[in-house]
């Protein structure tokens, strides 16, 4: 019954919050603003599920916003040598990967906590990030002019769906399978529930905890490839509290910081919410600290929901 829930109750919420914000704003249900909240939500919902699988395995990564920038550095890099643009978006993701490794190594191998592993990965991306970028340039940034690189991030496939919406419905659709249907989801689940349960029954625990964040670090490396082809270039500044963003989407949508629940279609309610949120306070004039303000109380709700649930289920 908790985890019903769980699930239900951020899907109505949304669906409430859609029909205030119609209701009350003119411009709101309109395709023009669809297009505005899905592109906004496109980067997140991608993050958001390699986040779900590492959340429900009972970890939490503080890094993917600096492995983004690092990420969108070399990708622009890539194409600004001389690079064709597929192989460097490819190396794009390929970095995000090889960082999402080096967290579960630390995690795995020297039994860092996440929060301390992920901490300190998050520093060092994006010192990383900056360096790289004021070595190859004047700035903290790689700006790119090559034709055909903002496709990936602006360019419309149909109507108001656009190249990120297209990539983050992939990415859904596998995510969902893998998460639901897998051994790797079916471990996750399994090790996030309860870890030495896990391991007596002859889980992996090491092996399968590596490949989470390694998942998570390919989804925020092609997250990085993203945001380069919508801003032109890579910049060490991007994703400045994205992962604060995706952890609130997969908690919001009924994910447990505590291990052993959480949905794809979850993460996605709960960065829609986020993403109507900030479209609603654009759209009336509402100041930007507003919106930190509602999510903020969201979370804070999400996670005492979850706590009071665990509490009288005895979990």
């Amino acid at each position: 019954m908790r985890q019903v829930l769980g699930r239900i109750l951020p899907f109505f919420f949304l669906i409430l919050l859609v029909g205030v914000m119609s209701a009350s704003v003119d411009d709101f249900a309109t395709p023009y603003t669809l297009g505005i909240i899905l592109r906004f939500s496109a980067v997140f919902i991608i993050m958001g599920v390699g986040m779900t699988f590492v959340i429900v395995s009972g970890g939490i990564d503080l890094s993917i916003g600096s492995v983004l920038a690092f990420s969108s550095i070399v990708c622009a890099w890539c194409v600004k040598a001389g690079v064709p643009l597929v192989p460097s978006f490819v190396l794009g993701v390929a970095v995000g990967t090889v960082w999402g490794v080096l967290n579960g190594v630390m995690i795995v191998s020297l039994r860092l906590p996440p929060f301390v592993a992920t901490l300190a990965t998050m520093g060092l991306a994006r010192g990383s990030a900056t360096l790289l970028a004021k070595k190859l340039s004047s700035g903290t940034s790689v700006e790119v002019t090559a034709r055909g690189f903002d496709f990936l991030g602006t360019g419309e496939v149909i109507g108001v769906i656009t190249m990120p919406v297209v990539v983050m419905a992939v990415v859904v659709v596998v995510g969902h399978y893998m998460l639901n249907h897998t051994r790797l989801g079916r471990y996750a689940f399994a090790i996030g529930s309860n870890v030495d349960a896990a391991r007596y029954s002859g889980i992996a625990v090491g092996r399968y905890t590596l490949l989470v964040y390694a998942l998570l670090g390919m989804l925020a490396g092609l997250a990085g490839t993203i945001e380069a082809s919508i801003n032109s270039g890579g910049q060490a500044t991007l994703g400045q509290e994205y992962e604060l963003r995706v952890i609130a989407a997969v908690v919001i949508g009924g994910g447990s910081l505590s291990g052993g629940q959480g949905t794809i279609v979850g993460t996605i309610t709960g960065a829609l919410i986020m993403a109507v949120i900030r479209t609603g306070c654009i759209l009336i004039g509402l100041d930007y600290e507003w919106e930190l303000v509602v999510i903020s109380v969201l979370i804070v709700v999400a996670v005492a929901f979850d706590n009071l649930q665990r509490r009288r289920t005895g979990a």
